[in-house]
């Protein structure tokens, strides 16, 4: 394949923050690909946009586009993705994207990689599983959530409260996550006195009660839901924990005025999450610790046999690092965020080496979503069997109906 057209343009995500879309046209194919955000990011994240603005990376985008076509380079296979990068690494020397932007690496990447899929006539998923049998990733929904998700005043410390059902079809953990969510406002309606229906970034539902009373209240959600539809939902926790970690102790209620506030140590921490997750019988547990406590996660990977641990703020797609969580014993878990390293080739070397060792992938959006479907494609093309998505919102459904379309197909 080769590329007639390359133009990068501004458009706003989910939460109205500029973000950037490339187009990529060959002959009569035009294919489009944009980029998310994270509010919670973690450290070794790469710079989202050029230190010189959204304008410069752009302007980038638009002239190593001509640099691509004038160069007539070809595409045709995923691996050939690394002549773009090779272009990008020639002019930005930064360890981080911080010329180019991670983002606008990763919006290019995606729009030609689903030019090259349809250059062949081929769905973007079935391109990339190469005619393996495809699987259909279980959904992970966000139903409550506060942390920095939301501005309001007062709101749980823990990031994310996760509704993970076991269906057949991802239609039926749809709509039964759907109806966990309407059931989950209702009790919020009746029991959270200052609930007033605020949503977070990723339309979640932004409860005011503490932390653990979220965790007994969704508990009565799942038993109604089982009741009424005969489906189990398991139940998991985005801690995000170092949103709270200030480099010496965990300060808890400090995102509300009505919380009791506390402070934590390492020790007490661990102790602390060990009893939230046996209480509530989490499945998943999410960066229950900060960002570079890699001996706190393997504590936890070998105590906690069967509850999934999973590395995000830790790990951040970034090899090298999730290189050493393995080898530490840190994670049986890991969350795959493509633009949290810009490059596909980069992403699929860390879905690889996590396949390799046997920890369980996570695809997942971010917090500043827009309606582009790729990762949908992502996660059934690189047999992913988790997706992170949200539960409602347009932008979070664009993924769950594509995947609702690919498993129909």
């Amino acid at each position: 394949m080769q590329i007639n057209r390359i133009f990068a343009s501004k458009i706003l995500n989910s939460r109205k923050e500029e973000t950037i879309s490339v187009l990529v046209e060959s002959n009569n194919i035009k294919a489009e690909a944009s980029a998310p955000s994270g509010k919670s990011k973690g450290m070794h994240e790469v710079k989202d946009l050029s230190e010189k603005g959204i304008d410069f990376s752009i302007l980038f985008i638009n002239v190593l586009g001509r640099k691509i076509i004038n160069d007539n380079i070809r595409f045709g296979a995923f691996e050939d993705i690394e002549k773009v990068e090779e272009l990008v690494k020639h002019y930005d020397k930064t360890k981080n994207f911080g010329f180019i932007g991670g983002n606008s690496l990763y919006a290019l990447e995606a729009a030609i990689l689903k030019a090259i899929a349809e250059s062949q006539k081929q769905e973007l998923y079935k391109f990339l599983l190469q005619n393996k049998t495809k699987k259909i990733p279980r959904l992970v929904g966000n139903c409550i959530g506060g942390g920095l998700h939301i501005k309001q005043k007062e709101k749980t410390d823990w990031q994310e409260f996760l509704l993970i059902p076991k269906t057949k079809t991802v239609s039926d953990a749809s709509f039964i996550n759907i109806r966990a969510y309407e059931e989950a406002k209702s009790l919020l309606a009746e029991k959270d006195k200052k609930f007033r229906n605020n949503l977070t970034d990723e339309n979640a539902l932004a409860s005011t009660l503490d932390n653990e009373s979220v965790l007994v209240l969704l508990e009565e959600v799942i038993k109604k839901i089982k009741e009424k539809f005969g489906i189990t939902i398991d139940l998991g926790v985005d801690f995000a924990s170092s949103s709270f970690w200030n480099g010496l102790k965990y300060h808890y209620g400090n995102f509300s005025e009505d919380m009791k506030q506390k402070t934590l140590v390492k020790k007490e921490q661990t102790e602390y999450m060990f009893n939230v997750i046996k209480k509530h019988n989490l499945i998943y547990a999410e960066d229950a610790f900060h960002q570079e406590d890699f001996s706190s996660f393997a504590n936890m990977t070998k105590k906690l046999k069967n509850v999934m641990v999973v590395g995000d703020d830790l790990t951040c797609t970034i090899y090298e690092r999730v290189e050493r969580a393995i080898k530490e014993g840190s994670i049986n878990a890991l969350i795959i965020k493509p633009n949290q390293v810009g490059s596909l080739i980069e992403t699929k070397k860390v879905v690889d080496l996590a396949k390799k060792n046997g920890i369980t992938t996570i695809i997942s959006h971010r917090s500043g979503e827009t309606q582009d479907n790729f990762i949908s494609h992502l996660a059934v093309g690189w047999e992913i069997p988790f997706i992170k998505t949200g539960i409602l919102g347009k932008e979070r459904l664009a993924k769950i109906n594509e995947l609702i379309r690919i498993e129909k197909n």
